[in-house]
């Protein structure tokens, strides 16, 4: 059933007591203070607290002790355990961290790698000989000297477990086989206090292993959040790429079949073509967006990386996040199969000799197969497998030295990001590997590294399961960026707003409005900071910001400047003219006009003055229909608030409109065929009145993104009365010199929207005639009216005058906004009433002795107020 837009408001009342007691209610603003929609990893640990380990699980790691026979890299799990059995020499059959020159290690990388094993407790007796074995956590060997690691272990076995692991047999505490074995397994062991003791876990608030987990999700949603796709309809909208101003363009198939082959058996393929910038030297980084909503993704069999215009002698392989989502798991619990023939490659296809870009065709060929490096210049370009055993130098550019090899190089660039699944991903095969780290906070990971093919490390927010045999430079080399270039200031700058790139048109960075309220499109987050105007309670109540939804703003003032802050950005130099556009409550675009002109060029537009009403006056002169809306609308909030001396009683009211601003090149020449192949700016300037909604300006540039806000101007009805009426003490016999007791406080209607409004005040109490109170006519009423304006040091006020007093059973008296004016102003322009009330209790009736009060009930009501939609 509909509902009404229009409801009758409860009648709001508060009881006073007399003779009693006071409090004053202060209003004190609430803002709204938003959060990042995903944690930022601190700069210099992109993985978070797993930042160079090669297995970080928030649960248990367990490792194939009949297959593991040594494991080289650094590990972290609540729990470490080991399936399979082990047999003969009790000292010498496993082996963890064993020294390998291979590794490339000094002594300054000492501390980067130790401790190599960090858990909660671990599990078992293969587990308790591999950490007591003689050979395990050997750093170096120099001249015989060995200089050992450690590990961190919170709990550890009982003694009686540790002897019996160690000696094969149950022995008494007092014998010296006993003694030795708990000496054996403690030599070695970290003597850090807690986890937080590590900068990897401090720096990223890990106090505990129950941390862990969390802190995989906030990282894999933070990559994830950069991308954005909805998929429907047999096509996707949104982010399917994010890339920076190292890349030059990226095409991903989302909404193309590529077939592996061009056979009848051909599988799909999910391709990523990179179209890097020549004339680039920042470090590149691509986020793709790979939905399991996707048949084709969902059904894959391959994936195809392929880097155009790259050469590998002189450019940096750029970092590529791949954001898997929406993978359904199979039968088996398996979300994600890399194996059954599933495969890898990453191929690079060179520039033009003399370092200048080719056209390459991205999206391939029309027979929707593999890219082979087609393009507009002639042949299909040869490849570069970026995948083989080959060294590559570490930094191709010079500044560092050294060489990996290729494999290597290429898999500590991507990051494969498992966002939502929570099935089992299955990886590592030895005849089909994932290349590249793996990032999955919901699901298991198994993984099949007998003969050491494990390209990356492995962060789960859950356990990992499999035959961990990882060589030494594998596991230093092949982690998610060993070349620490992801801390490049081009990329941290991208990371911070990514919106700001692959964008030759004028954009906008964000607005600021008044009290220092600021509207970010690049986080899209709002900032409130409380207002700093010295609102005095007594002037105006309506100094309440309530809580708001996302980009709502709300003020107490029609009036404010508004600044609009463009980036200028154009091709080759940021001295572009920009137009900008306007709309209310999404309506048809108005072009703004500043100084007579429409071409603007300050990357600061300042808009002075009534953005919400001399910009709603404007436009509603010509589209009356989306004009400013002055219905004063309520959430059905309201104020029952009591401080010492007064109450607070009313209604929670406000203008509602949604503004909206977009910015375009005064050049721009976008046109989209479902628009008859018209320009951007004679679609926003039609006569017609052409209405282009967010999603129909992306349709046309991803880059036309509008800003917008809800502008809430609020007028609360609220009314302020004195909460007790003390008259003190009164003699019997003395009405002659002290004929009256008087009362006084005072009175506040803030009635900013001018609305219709009754205050009655009357009593509950039955009458008793020893009580003074309900002697007729013994109570009168007096008020003197505020009469000076809004902001005035002190408030002055009129003659006094009778307020009518009715005092029946039930009635003391009722004020009614009908019998006055508007002699004064509110910040929203409107009625403001104050007004000093003295009661004067007449004294010659007094005749009974006693504490005598009136239970008093206040109330204010209002004719019908619509209720905002977006409430009901």
């Amino acid at each position: 059933m509909l509902k009404n837009n229009y409801t009758k408001l409860p009648i709001i009342h508060k009881s006073i007591i007399i003779f009693c007691f006071g409090l004053l209610f202060l209003l004190l603003p609430v803002y709204n203070t938003q959060a990042a929609t995903a944690y930022a990893p601190p700069k210099g640990y992109p993985m978070g607290a797993a930042t160079d380990t090669t297995g970080f699980a928030g649960g248990q790691i367990t490792f194939d002790s009949n297959q593991v026979h040594s494991l080289q890299g650094q590990f972290f799990a609540k729990t470490f355990t080991s399936s399979g059995t082990s047999g003969g020499d009790p000292i010498s059959f496993l082996q963890n961290y064993v020294h390998d020159p291979s590794a490339g290690l000094t002594d300054t990388d000492f501390d980067k790698v130790s401790p190599p094993m960090i858990s909660e407790n671990i599990s078992g007796i293969d587990m308790i000989r591999w950490y007591a074995n003689k050979n395990s956590f050997v750093f170096s060997k120099t001249n015989n000297k060995e200089k050992n690691l450690s590990y961190y272990l919170e709990t550890s076995p009982s003694d009686a477990d540790i002897v019996k692991a160690i000696t094969w047999n149950d022995l008494s505490p007092t014998s010296p086989e006993y003694v030795a074995a708990i000496k054996l397994f403690n030599s070695k062991k970290d003597k850090t206090s807690s986890l937080a003791g590590f900068p990897n876990m401090k720096n990223n608030g890990i106090t505990s292993f129950n941390d862990a987990t969390q802190n995989v999700i906030d990282v894999s949603d933070y990559y994830a959040n950069f991308t954005s796709t909805n998929y429907s309809n047999s096509k996707a909208k949104g982010d399917t790429t994010k890339y920076n101003d190292a890349i030059k363009n990226v095409d991903l198939n989302t909404n193309k079949i590529v077939n592996t082959k061009n056979t009848s058996d051909s599988q799909h393929a999910i391709q990523l073509t990179i179209d890097m910038n020549t004339q680039s030297k920042d470090q590149g980084v691509v986020f793709a967006d790979i939905d399991g909503n996707v048949p084709h993704f969902e059904d894959a069999t391959a994936i195809s990386i392929n880097l155009v215009n790259f050469n590998v002698k002189t450019m940096k392989m750029p970092f590529v996040m791949l954001n898997y989502k929406h993978f359904s798991n199979n039968s088996s619990g398996i979300s994600f199969n890399f194996d059954n023939g599933a495969w890898m490659t990453c191929n690079a296809y060179p520039p033009a000799s003399d370092g200048t870009s080719i056209n390459y065709k991205l999206d391939g060929n029309s027979k929707g197969t593999l890219f082979t490096g087609q393009n507009s210049n002639g042949s299909d370009k040869p490849a570069s497998d970026l995948l083989t055993q080959s060294l590559t130098p570490i930094d191709p550019t010079g500044k560092k030295t050294g060489k990996v090899k290729s494999v290597f190089n290429t898999s500590s660039h991507i990051v494969n990001n498992f966002n939502t699944e929570n099935g089992k991903i299955f990886i590592g095969s030895k005849d089909h590997p994932l290349y590249g780290s793996v990032l999955a906070p919901s699901a298991d990971v198994d993984i099949d590294a007998n003969q050491g093919i494990m390209f990356g490390g492995i962060t789960t927010g859950q356990n990992i399961i499999g035959n961990l045999n990882v060589p030494s430079d594998m596991a230093y080399q092949s982690i998610f960026n060993a070349s620490d270039d992801f801390g490049d200031d081009s990329i941290q700058d991208f990371l911070k707003n990514p919106d700001s790139v692959n964008s030759t048109h004028p954009t906008i960075k964000s607005i600021s409005l008044p009290g220092y309220t600021s509207i970010d499109t690049g986080s899209g987050t709002t900032h409130y900071i409380p207002q700093v105007e010295p609102y005095d309670f007594h002037f105006s109540l309506n100094n309440i910001t309530a809580e708001l939804p996302e980009h709502t703003v709300q003020t107490s003032k029609k009036s404010f400047d508004t600044t609009i802050n463009v980036d200028t950005k154009s091709t080759p130099a940021k001295t572009e003219k920009y137009y900008l556009w306007y709309s209310f409550n999404n309506g048809p675009w108005e072009k703004y006009v500043q100084d007579g002109t429409t071409e603007l060029t300050s990357s600061k537009l300042g808009i002075t003055g009534n953005v919400a009403d001399k910009l709603a006056k404007t436009y509603s002169t010509k589209h009356s229909k989306y004009k400013y809306d002055e219905v004063a609308y309520t959430n059905s909030t309201t104020y029952d608030k009591a401080s010492d001396p007064n109450q607070v009683i009313g209604y929670h009211l406000f203008h509602k409109n949604r503004i909206l601003y977009l910015v375009t090149s005064t050049t721009d020449t976008d046109t989209h065929s479902k628009y008859n192949d018209k320009t951007i700016n004679e679609l926003l300037g039609g006569a017609s009145g052409t209405i282009l909604s967010a999603s129909d300006l992306a349709e046309i540039n991803p880059d036309y993104t509008p800003i917008s806000y809800n502008l809430h101007v609020i007028g609360d009805l609220l009314v302020s009365y004195p909460k007790i009426f003390n008259f003190g003490n009164f003699t019997a016999g003395t009405s002659g010199t002290t004929p009256k007791l008087t009362a006084t406080g005072l009175l506040t209607v803030d009635n900013p929207f001018g609305l219709k409004w009754d205050l009655a005040v009357g009593t509950k109490d039955t009458d008793n005639p020893k009580n003074p109170f309900f002697i007729p006519d013994q109570l009168g009423w007096f008020e003197k009216r505020q009469t000076s304006p809004l902001g005035n040091s002190t408030i002055t006020y009129g003659n006094a005058s009778n307020l009518t007093t009715i005092k029946s059973k039930d009635m003391i008296f009722d004020l009614n906004s009908s019998i006055f004016g508007s002699d004064t102003t509110s910040i929203i322009n409107n009625n403001y009433y104050s007004a000093q009330i003295a009661l004067n209790l007449q004294t010659n009736k007094i005749t009974h002795p006693g504490n005598f009060k009136d239970n008093v009930t206040w109330s204010i009501t209002s004719p019908k107020i619509p209720v905002d939609p977006s409430q009901e």
